[in-house]
């Protein structure tokens, strides 16, 4: 077995983001706790491979242990909708820059969260399981060797550091929320713009978000689940794709950035923005006048809303 070098390029971080779950030279598809390896076949070509298909590199950069996504990947043409005011699509268009929202400023006081305060002696006592059992369970080829209170100390404090660490994450936590559908939404078009007569929607696909965010593997991008917080939790790794059921008809795609450096209220991201809109929708409630700004911008075609 190579040594790792922990040499990851930015085409080896693409390529293991887009291929996540399986081998890309055998097409293996990885199952939870197997071992996926990324590295470099000859001539420094990136690789993200299975057990089987590693000995074939000449680097390995890391060898690790495959965890699902915390969230569901949508195909590539899904349709993606982003509902707002016209100066706020104006604001796009100038700044060339998508907006991402701190968390900790959105609407739901429940951003962020692994479950309800009030059920906080059971949502500790499912968490102290949780890490008791990866402490006595750890990897192949490391040995747990802590006597029984050593366990339950550390269980303790991983508790303690998990709900200061959950407070901290939504200040360094920036996300843009789209709608997942196939047609435009009325409840949408009334959820997301504060004045309808002066509301565009933009339309765009995964894939041209993924692309107009330049395949920045850094920044997630996936489907939210929806949970009845009375008796579910939120998985560790999992807060920010998690939402109430109340918020289901959202049907929410976000797109999810850490930035442990920026302590605005948003975060402007650099966007190609002939990559991420594909049609422009005008209010259904839009004067005529407002349909003949006619905003030229290369290929945004307008459509008015219901119409089409």
């Amino acid at each position: 077995m190579l040594t790792p070098t922990e040499r990851f390029t930015i085409e080896l971080e693409r390529l293991q983001f887009e291929h996540y779950d399986s081998c890309t030279n055998c097409g293996h598809k990885f199952i939870e706790a197997e071992h996926s390896c990324s590295g470099y076949f000859s001539n420094d070509v990136p690789a993200y491979v299975c057990d089987a298909c590693s000995e074939k590199l000449t680097e390995l950069a890391a060898r690790r242990y495959f965890m699902t996504r915390p969230y569901e990947v949508p195909p590539r043409d899904a349709q993606l909708w982003r509902y707002m005011d016209f100066t706020k699509y104006v604001s796009l268009l100038a700044s060339r820059a998508l907006y991402f929202g701190r968390s900790d400023q959105f609407e739901d006081t429940y951003e962020g969260a692994k479950g309800l305060r009030r059920r906080k002696e059971a949502w500790d006592k499912h968490y102290l399981e949780f890490f008791r059992h990866a402490i006595q369970n750890p990897p192949d080829g490391y040995e747990c060797t802590k006597a029984e209170e050593e366990i339950e100390v550390e269980a303790q404090r991983l508790i303690r550091s998990m709900e200061f660490g959950g407070k901290a994450s939504r200040l360094r936590t920036f996300i843009s929320c789209w709608h997942e559908s196939t047609h435009e939404s009325a409840a949408m078009w009334r959820l997301y713009s504060s004045f309808m007569p002066n509301a565009v929607a933009i339309r765009t696909s995964y894939d041209g978000l993924y692309k107009s965010l330049g395949k920045n593997p850094s920044i997630k991008i996936g489907r939210d689940r929806y949970l009845y917080l009375n008796k579910d939790y939120a998985g560790v790794n999992d807060a920010y794709w998690r939402k109430r059921k109340s918020f289901e008809h959202e049907r929410e795609v976000r797109a999810v950035i850490l930035d442990f450096s920026h302590p605005e209220l948003g975060k402007l991201v650099a966007c190609d923005v002939e990559s991420l809109v594909e049609s422009v929708y005008v209010s259904p409630e839009a004067p005529c006048w407002f349909m003949s700004l006619g905003v030229r911008y290369r290929v945004i075609i307008f459509h008015n809303g219901y119409g089409v």
